[in-house]
């Protein structure tokens, strides 16, 4: 095991360059904890020892052996770090083109946005297969195929992903009402909803009030509930249906959708899929029933 550092990194980039280094060295306990870190930093920015360390799979000991060996005094010294990174980080899209200057303050070459904008949509799908978990896809195809109905609803940054999903559905006839209205009537459209309907939701940090205030409409309707999010700690996480947990990489600020798009597309055609050959669908379960049998 490497030996503990003698001073603690003094900023998000370094203490990853740092577990970069390391990590070859780590034990088990501590490389789960460190994939941890490395893929949700916002979610170690915002949780307590003991949700973190649930998360990672580790004893919260585990979380506190961590930060000492990075040099930490504990893991609310460690935890700053991150808190530092979430105040830093550009607000606005201004702010963003600001942070996109070099050092000697030019702005980079468009070869180098699309290669910066590239390595992050592949870094976004590269973690979604790397964590997704088949049966949780399947439930989730089931859901939606099954449903007489499909509300979409995702807002700002998640619009772009709900109305190509409309687009994709209704292409393959499946009937779809996306839940937005000039007229602020998305309470009205969402009562409409019942267990016979589904409903399927994305949002993103930060989670915006609207969104959280629908799925907890849906939810009480009763209607089957298929999410996008990025935190098991979001609020929008259902005590029924199914969750998808996407860390959607970003590039200077920008974040990309390319994750949440492979997705929609995936689910979109095995939902064609099923509606089209239902009878194959059923078969094909009960192969893998008795494979698993």
């Amino acid at each position: 095991m490497a030996d503990p550092a003698s001073t603690p990194p003094p900023d998000f980039d370094e203490f990853r360059h740092l577990i970069k280094e390391r990590y070859a060295t780590l034990p088990r306990r501590l490389t789960q904890l460190a994939d941890f870190v490395m893929s949700s930093p916002d979610d170690f920015a915002l949780g307590t020892v003991s949700s973190v360390a649930s998360h990672a799979g580790v004893q919260p000991s585990t979380v506190i052996r961590f930060a000492r060996l990075f040099g930490f005094a504990g893991f609310s010294d460690m935890q700053d770090v991150f808190r530092a990174r979430l105040r830093g980080r550009p607000h606005t899209y201004r702010d963003r083109i600001d942070a996109l200057r070099q050092a000697d303050g030019r702005l980079p070459s468009v070869m180098t946005l699309l290669d910066g904008f590239s390595d992050a949509f592949e870094a976004s799908l590269r973690t979604m297969r790397l964590h997704m978990e088949g049966d949780r896809l399947e439930r989730a195809v089931e859901i939606l195929s099954s449903s007489e109905t499909v509300y979409l609803l995702g807002m700002r940054r998640s619009a772009a992903v709900v109305e190509y999903f409309s687009y994709l559905l209704g292409k393959l006839g499946v009937k779809n009402i996306v839940v937005g209205s000039a007229t602020n009537m998305e309470t009205e459209i969402v009562s409409f909803a019942t267990g016979r309907d589904a409903a399927f939701i994305i949002s993103n940090t930060p989670y915006a009030p609207r969104t959280i205030d629908l799925f907890a409409q849906f939810e009480a309707q009763g209607t089957r509930l298929v999410v996008l999010t990025d935190s098991p700690f979001s609020a929008v996480v259902p005590a029924d249906g199914v969750w998808f947990e996407l860390i959607e990489a970003d590039f200077k600020g920008f974040r990309a959708n390319s994750a949440g798009m492979v997705l929609i597309m995936t689910l979109a055609a095995a939902i064609g899929e099923r509606r089209q050959y239902p009878a194959d669908s059923q078969k094909s379960d009960r192969s893998r029933t008795r494979t698993t049998a």
